[in-house]
This record gives structure tokens, sequence and C-alpha cells, in this order.
């Protein structure tokens, strides 16, 4: 199976990438800079591209029987252009012209999702995300509101406090109406990412995760 993964080079994009060539997947990796991805495989070709170049993107998912983006918005008050939710227009709309269905990529509870029951762990971060990062929070929620009008079958893990600490293998699911911990490892969070490749339980979903 193909995969392709946009922000391989990332803190979670090389443990997804690590994590698929053992479970042997072939990688093809998106990166602006090649330099920065650690791995090296015979199953994992590096694409050099940036995320508002449809046609380097729709080059390096044609054929790929899935794709995986670990892209996150600038933590900054604002910033420059809306990279992230480029990157995402020009994934849609390569990946239904190349008819590939399976979608998994990242967001903040900042996205509201149906399913959300009232709670500290669904209110809070859209708050704080609205007074810290406003252009943040609002181009993670355009994303939210691209997939859903989308054709994909797409799968949206939202996450708050990614970590450095060690693989757990414990992953946490909630829409609100259960508690879990903010803070969950990076490790953890791409094998997440990756189970959601094969498994159809959340597709049209947005779990928080955590641990």
């Amino acid at each position: 199976m193909i995969i392709t993964v946009f922000g391989a080079s990332g803190a979670i994009g090389q443990f997804v990438v690590r994590q698929a060539l053992a479970q042997g997947y072939s990688v093809r990796a998106y990166v602006r800079n090649p330099a920065k991805l650690a791995a090296r495989h015979s199953n994992l070709q590096i694409i050099k591209g940036e995320l508002n170049d449809y046609e380097s993107i729709h080059a390096a998912v044609s054929g790929s029987d899935a794709v995986l983006s670990t892209l996150g918005a600038p933590l900054k008050f604002t910033y420059e252009g809306t990279p992230v939710l480029d990157g995402h227009l020009n994934n849609i709309k390569a990946m239904e012209a190349e008819n590939i269905k399976r979608f998994v990529t990242l967001g903040t509870p900042s996205i509201r999702f149906n399913k959300d029951k009232a709670s500290t762990l669904t209110i809070v971060p859209r708050i704080v995300a609205g007074v810290l990062f406003p252009k943040a929070k609002k181009e993670i929620r355009a994303v939210g509101r691209a997939l859903i009008v989308s054709s994909l079958d797409w799968t949206l893990v939202r996450i708050l406090a990614p970590q450095d600490s060690p693989f757990t293998g414990v992953t946490k699911i909630s829409f609100g109406d259960n508690k879990i911990s903010f803070g969950i490892s990076r490790e953890d969070i791409a094998a997440f990412m990756l189970r959601q490749v094969s498994d159809s339980t959340y597709v049209h979903s947005m779990p928080i995760i955590g641990s």
C-alpha cells in the first residue's frame, strides 16, 4: 500500500513516516526541506514541494492509496498567508481528481464537530485559541469546513498538547463526553493516525485524542 505524508519532516510527521515504513507501507514524504527528514529507506520516496504548488501535490498523491497530513497552523497571533489551508485545499482537489478517498489529517478542538458535547474539552480550547491564536483558529476551522463538503473519506484527528514523551500505545478518545488528558505523545498521535488508514471507525469524524 502506498501512502503520501504531508508535513513528513515535522515532529509528528517523522513518527508517521517511521512507523509506516516499519509496517511495510511504501511512503511518499512531501516536504519543503528534505534535509529535515531523518528517515532513509528503500520504500521511502522524498518529494520536495510547497503547499501552494498544486501540480507537485497532485503528482505526489497520484497512485496513492491514502494521504496523511500532520500540518499544523503556526502558533502565532498572526502570520502571512494560509499555508495549512492552502495545502489541504490542494490535497482535496488532487485526491478528488485522482479518485483517492482516504485522507487522515490533524486539527484542534477549535474545530466544532456535530457530535461534540459541551465540556471543558470542547469549549475552553476554542476560547483560548480565539484570544491567543485568532488567525490559526480561523485557518484550521476553514480546513474542517473544506473537509466536510469534500467527497473524501476523511478523518480529522483533533489534538491539543502533543508532547515529546515516550510511546504508550494507549489513546483515549472523546467528543467532550468523557474526560481525557490533553497531553499525548507525538508518537502515539502518529500511531493513531496511521491506524485510521485501514480502520473506518472514524470516517467523516473528528475524534479528540489524549491520554
